[in-house]
Parts: structure tokens; C-alpha cells; sequence
């Protein structure tokens, strides 16, 4: 079975779950900070979002290291990050809208509550824990997986003062901008059914991305050569997440990860 197929009808079970989201203030501890702004404004027009996560299904190990969320916030905050990413997806991820909250309540930084959203009941979710943005992926409507238009749930997180992330991976579906209002772009290497990276597939997406910005590379950047490729490729940044887990020196990873900015566009 594809990875979607799998995934979805447990998140349909976890959002529609009495449970959901009950550790959430009913008020975000504070207003949304503009992700796109801080992406705009990052050193040599490179930004860096450093993810938070507990599991990376894609992975041959999926489970990934505990991360002190104190430290992690510490060195994304030092290393000059440009925001912060965190799974709020419990199926398969470990993650939960609670992981947005405590994370957004230790940073300045704005925080992306990344998340399969098919539901307002998890924008409404991603408001009350404090996030900036939320993520919308492009595929789940392309394929006809959503009850309500994408469209639609980007206009409620806007009227809920969050910005949109809006994700792709193949070249089709950049149609989907055409209508969905968002604020920045992202372009996913891992294809979301197979859970393989796909770079012949997504440099044509990039190539094929026009004035889309700011425009985000996301997944399999193990290190500074991966980040490079994204930057060849035209992404005005990253973001990582499983390699920043298992990194035996993250201030380091994080570092040379960023140096990939003072590279011109096109360069090796």
C-alpha cells in the first residue's frame, strides 16, 4: 500500500478523536510571527528551517535520537536560523499539535506546524498552539484526497492570521498556486508515496517553478553537497530535520549547512 494511502485514514481518526489536540491552550501564548519575513530577510537570501521530529518513516531507521528541545532551540536560535519546522502528526511521526506548543512557547522564531492538514479542525489546532504557518500539500488535492477545497483551508489559515506553506513535488502540481493564497513555496524531494527521493523529478519542478517565492527545498539534506543542490536548483533555502537529529555535531551541521548561502547561485 502507498504511503498516503496508509497514512490519511489514520490521521482521519486522530483529528476526529475527543482527544485531539486537548493539551492546547485555547489562546496562543502569543501573535504569529511572519515566517515568510524572516525567510525574506535571511543572510545572502539562504534561509535555514530546522525541524523538530521524533520518527522519519522514509528512513531505514525511523525512529531518530531524543533531542533536548532547550538545546534545540539554542543552536537553531544561534546558528541563525530562519525558522523552526514541527510534526504535529501522531500516525507514523510520534508528533502532536502539543509539540507545536511547547516548541513555539521556548523561541522567537516563527514555528511551521507541519502537519498532513485535511481538516480546519487542525488549522484551528496549529492557531491555539502558537505557530506562524501551516503547511498544505498540493498532491492531496491533485489526487483528489481532501473534503474541502485547499483553496479553502488556506483562506481560513489566513483568517486564523497564519501564513501557508504550500508543498510540491512534481511539476503538475504547481497548478495548485494558480488558486491557493500562500506566502511561501516549498518543493519536497521525497515523493509522498513511494517515500523515495525523487531528484529527476524535482528539478524539473524547480525548473519549472517561475516566480514562486520564497521557494524552499525540504527533505534529503544530509549535509552541506545536498543543501547545494537545492541552491543550484534556485531554492531561496532549506529545510532539515532527520540529519540535524542524528548529527553527533549539530551546531556544526547547522553551520555548514548555512556557509552554502555564500555560494552563488549555480555554483558547485
Amino acid at each position: 500500500m502507498a504511503f498516503l494511502d496508509d497514512l490519511l485514514p489514520d490521521i482521519q481518526r486522530t483529528i476526529r478523536s475527543p482527544a485531539y489536540a486537548t493539551g492546547v491552550p485555547s489562546v496562543a501564548h502569543r501573535p504569529p510571527v511572519s515566517l515568510r519575513a524572516s525567510i525574506a530577510s535571511a543572510d545572502h537570501a539562504w534561509a535555514l528551517l530546522l525541524e523538530h521530529k521524533r520518527a522519519s518513516p522514509g528512513a531505514r531507521e525511523p525512529n531518530l535520537p531524543r533531542v533536548d528541545l532547550d538545546a534545540f532551540v539554542r543552536i537553531a536560535e544561534a546558528g541563525g536560523a530562519a525558522g523552526l519546522s514541527c510534526l504535529a502528526t501522531t500516525p507514523r511521526f510520534a508528533g502532536a499539535p502539543e509539540d507545536v506548543t511547547t516548541l513555539s512557547a521556548r523561541t522567537r522564531l516563527p514555528v511551521l506546524f507541519k502537519d498532513f492538514v485535511i481538516d480546519p479542525v487542525q488549522i484551528d489546532a496549529a492557531r491555539r498552539a502558537g505557530a506562524a504557518a501551516i503547511l498544505l500539500i498540493a498532491r492531496l488535492e491533485t489526487e483528489g484526497r481532501l473534503s474541502l477545497p485547499l483553496a479553502e483551508l488556506a483562506d481560513r489559515a489566513h483568517a486564523a492570521g497564519l501564513e501557508v506553506v504550500l508543498e510540491f513535488h512534481a511539476a503538475e502540481e504547481l497548478a495548485v498556486a494558480d488558486h491557493v493564497r500562500a506566502d511561501v513555496y516549498g518543493i519536497n524531494l521525497r515523493d509522498l508515496d513511494s517515500l523515495r527521493f525523487r531528484p529527476d523529478v524535482v528539478a524539473e519542478t524547480f525548473g519549472r517553478a517561475g516566480g514562486l517565492r520564497p521557494l524552499i527545498g525540504m527533505s534529503g539534506i544530509e549535509g552541506p553537497e545536498d543543501a547545494a543542490r537545492f541552491r543550484r536548483w534556485g531554492a531561496d533555502g532549506v529545510l532539515v530535520g532527520t540529519a540535524l537529529a542524528r548529527s553527533s555535531d549539530p551546531a556544526g551541521f547547522v553551520a555548514a549547512v548555512r556557509r552554502v548561502g555564500s555560494m552563488p547561485r549555480g555554483g558547485s
